[in-house]
C-alpha cells in the first residue's frame, strides 16, 4: 500500500483529535459499547472524504459533523434495541458540546498565555507539579520547601492564573 501525503496528513489530524472526538461521541451515545463502532465508521467516512476537507477550518469541527451523522445512522440501525435519546436530544447535545468545546479551547489558549506571564519560579513550580506525576509531598521534599508553604504557593499561582484567564476571556467577550 502506498502512503500519500494526504494519508499522512489525515492520520496526523485524526490522531491529534481522536480523544476529543471520542468524548464528543460519548456525550451523544448512552451505550458505551457502541462508541468504538461509531468512531470506526466515522474514521472511514472521514478518510473517504478527506480530499474535500478545507484545511483553513478546524479538523475537529469537520470531524464532528461526520461523527454526528454516524451517531444518527447508528441510532436508526439500533432502534429495536431499547431506549434511546430522541434525535432532537442528540442534536441538542451535539450543538451544546460544540459550543462547550469552543469555550474550552478559548480557555486553554488564555491559560497558555497566562502561564507565559508567570515569573520563572512560579512557572517552574506549575510545571513540576501539574505536568508530572509528582505529588505535592514528594515535590516539597525535592525542592526542600515545607509542604504547607508549597500548597500556599500553588494556591496563589492558581488564583493568579484563574484571574488572568477570566480577564482574558472577558476582554474577548467570552464568558
Amino acid at each position: 500500500m502506498r502512503i500519500t501525503k494526504q494519508n499522512e496528513e489525515f492520520v496526523r489530524l485524526y490522531a491529534r483529535d481522536e480523544g476529543r472526538l471520542r468524548r464528543y461521541v460519548c456525550a451523544l451515545v448512552p451505550v458505551m459499547a457502541d462508541v468504538d463502532d461509531i468512531l470506526q465508521e466515522t474514521a472511514i467516512a472521514l478518510m473517504r472524504k478527506f480530499d474535500q476537507y478545507d484545511s483553513t477550518q478546524p479538523f475537529f469541527n469537520w470531524a464532528c459533523r461526520f461523527a454526528l451523522f454516524e451517531v444518527l445512522q447508528h441510532r436508526k440501525r439500533a432502534k429495536t434495541r431499547g431506549r434511546h435519546f430522541s434525535d432532537e436530544v442528540v442534536e441538542a447535545i451535539a450543538a451544546e458540546y460544540q459550543e462547550h468545546q469552543q469555550l474550552s479551547e478559548q480557555r486553554r489558549t488564555a491559560l497558555d498565555a497566562c502561564l507565559r506571564k508567570l515569573g520563572d519560579q512560579d512557572r517552574r513550580l506549575v510545571e513540576l507539579r501539574y505536568f508530572s506525576e509528582e505529588t505535592v509531598e514528594s515535590l516539597a521534599q525535592r525542592i526542600e520547601e515545607p509542604v504547607a508553604k508549597l500548597y500556599r504557593s500553588l494556591a496563589r499561582i492558581r488564583y493568579l492564573l484563574a484571574t488572568c484567564v477570566h480577564k482574558s476571556l472577558a476582554a474577548e467577550g467570552t464568558r
